[in-house]
């Protein structure tokens, strides 16, 4: 029975499944995804902890008046262009879904450097709840979901892609709109009763 132990914490791994036992530090689920009937990569599954796909620097990161604290930053290798991406972090979690352009245009300007303009990436607390979404679409803010202690949505900030400013803030209450701020500038807003996203 011994020898079957490592391959079924393994299989349990893969499935999915939640083993507090297993090294979650050792996950690569790296795979890829090939469209019907083709050899054409249509979308990948990559790790961040997969030294094939991924390079780690380390870097000192903090706010003015706050101790900067080591941080990892993860870098693509060899980033395939036009291919759609969901990338993992070292504890399986997705960190980021969307397609890397090597070249994008918006609005008639060419973008020469490769990167995901349009995108989602999430972010955890310490205990692996998700907090935020944020959307990027050609190359710009969206907007960003919030969400409170049991994963529940809290408020939804939508920003004016060109000026970078908030229109609008959603704020939610057992899944329904509470009430929506409605922004005339920077820092003035009126507030609606109940209104819901258009």
């Amino acid at each position: 029975m011994k020898t079957y132990l490592p391959l079924f914490f393994l299989i349990l791994i893969l499935m999915g499944c939640d083993t507090k036992g297993t090294e979650q530090q050792n996950i690569i689920i790296s795979k890829v995804h090939y469209k019907p009937n083709s050899k054409v990569i249509d979308t990948l599954w990559v790790s961040q902890n997969d030294s094939a796909v991924f390079s780690q620097k380390e870097v000192m990161s903090g706010n003015p008046g706050q101790r900067p604290k080591p941080v990892t930053i993860y870098e693509l290798k060899v980033p395939k262009d036009g291919v759609y991406y969901f990338i993992y972090n070292n504890l399986g979690k997705l960190v980021l879904e969307g397609r890397y352009d090597s070249e994008y245009t918006y609005e008639g300007q060419l973008y020469k450097q490769g990167n995901f303009y349009n995108s989602k990436t999430y972010k955890y607390r310490d205990n692996g709840k998700l907090t935020s979404v944020h959307y990027m679409e050609d190359g710009r803010n969206l907007k960003t979901e919030v969400y409170d202690r049991k994963e529940r949505l809290k408020e939804i900030r939508y920003i004016d892609k060109k000026s970078e400013t908030t229109t609008k803030v959603e704020i939610y209450e057992n899944g329904e709109v509470k009430k929506t701020r409605v922004y005339t500038s920077f820092d003035n807003y009126y507030t609606v009763p109940g209104a819901t996203s258009t």
